[in-house]
């Protein structure tokens, strides 16, 4: 059994300074707001009101901007009204004396593109792009990184300005990737804190380094948070940002080492509500808990996996950590902190990995429903690889 998996993904590409892309942009804004200041007065986000009150006259206007475009335009000033409308709306509902003002001087410093009014060529390396002097074509310089992405499919793209005064453009990219969904090896991932994961295959990423880390960030933050001054403000702005870069990193190492293993159905637990349900924790366990970068991880592991054509499910947290994973009994006194001793077969092993092989079970029985073939998720308990972060 084969299911296809459209993936997205969006690449950047520097494309330098133009002074055809700076009118463009200056005129794409001109008529963003001339479209947004007709809805305004007309109370109106729809796109048909806002085509038949606009574009007849906007062409006429602005010749030399395309139809096409002319069209992005009108979409994304339609988007900017509705966002208003709706907010005010909601105010006026709740009778609040405070209203949104009128959206105006909406300054863009993107466009959007669609196929009708840009082209990419990446084996001549070769951009077309639509601009108010005509059809333009720019030479690209794509990185060797993205080159797993050249054959793709391309759909929409934006031509945005940054600080560095340099025009780039992000391209939305899709691909189907087949699923296959027969002889499925299961790997059970239990997240946490002391661990940054332990799978059912069992082996252990440890996070000392990490909150080793950690720790020397927060202590830095805490003596500049004491201080007060503008300088120390500017400096933890900056070490919030090298502090994230190194979790990011981490996540990126440790859910590329869980998906180039040899299973194609990663199990994780729902962990949506993890911290609204804290509340009675002490201090330091709900800080920890409020710095755990779990969510993240999450999401690394099923964009890599999906990648490679491989499933990632989400399955109910209850009791995975109390049920045990030889005979299913379930006590809450079966896990003493990092140790699970079942009270009826008085199985014994660590309680994060038996964790990790209850979630591997219960998604393989949720994911393997009317399925003829099953997988094989057996594991050697003898054999446990810790691997340090």
């Amino acid at each position: 059994m084969i299911i296809t998996n459209k993936l997205f993904t969006t690449i950047t590409i520097k494309l330098g300074n133009y002074n055809e892309f700076k009118e463009t942009i200056k005129t794409y804004n001109l008529i963003c707001q001339e479209i947004i200041d007709y809805g305004w007065k007309h109370n109106s986000f729809n796109k048909n009101v806002l085509h038949k009150g606009t574009y007849k006259y906007l062409r006429l206007k602005y010749p030399k901007f395309s139809s096409a475009m002319l069209q992005t335009a009108r979409d994304q000033a339609g988007e900017i009204l509705k966002r208003t409308l709706k907010a005010n709306k909601k105010l006026k509902h709740k009778k609040n004396k405070r209203t949104l003002s009128k959206p105006i001087k909406q300054e863009l410093s993107s466009i959007r593109y669609d196929r009708r009014c840009l082209s990419i060529f990446f084996d001549k390396n070769i951009l077309s792009i639509n601009t108010v002097f005509g059809r333009m074509k720019v030479p690209l310089k794509v990185a060797k990184y993205y080159n797993k992405y050249l054959d793709w499919k391309y759909t929409n793209a934006q031509l945005i300005l940054r600080k560095d005064n340099n025009y780039y453009i992000n391209l939305q990219l899709n691909k189907e990737i087949p699923k296959k969904t027969n002889n499925v090896d299961v790997l059970g991932i239990d997240l946490g804190i002391k661990k940054i994961a332990v799978t059912s295959d069992n082996i252990f990423y440890k996070s000392s380094h990490l909150k080793n880390v950690k720790g020397k960030y927060q202590k830095l933050k805490r003596d500049l948070q004491s201080k007060g001054t503008k300088s120390a403000k500017r400096r933890l702005k900056i070490l919030s940002r090298k502090e994230n870069r190194f979790v990011r990193d981490v996540n990126h190492c440790v859910s590329k080492k869980i998906v180039n293993t040899k299973y194609n159905l990663f199990v994780l637990e729902n962990l949506k509500h993890i911290r609204s349900n804290v509340i009675t924790y002490n201090k330091k366990l709900n800080y920890m808990i409020g710095n755990w970068s779990f969510f993240q991880l999450q999401s690394f592991i099923n964009y890599k996996a999906e990648r490679l054509g491989k499933n990632v499910i989400y399955i109910k947290p209850n009791y995975t950590s109390q049920q045990c994973s030889k005979c299913s009994h379930t006590e809450k006194s079966n896990r003493n902190g990092n140790i699970f001793h079942c009270k009826k077969c008085d199985y014994e092993l660590d309680a994060d990995l038996n964790a990790s092989r209850n979630i591997a079970r219960i998604g393989r029985t949720d994911f393997l429903q009317g399925l003829v073939n099953s997988p094989n998720v057996e594991v050697d308990e003898d054999e446990v690889v810790e691997i340090q972060n």
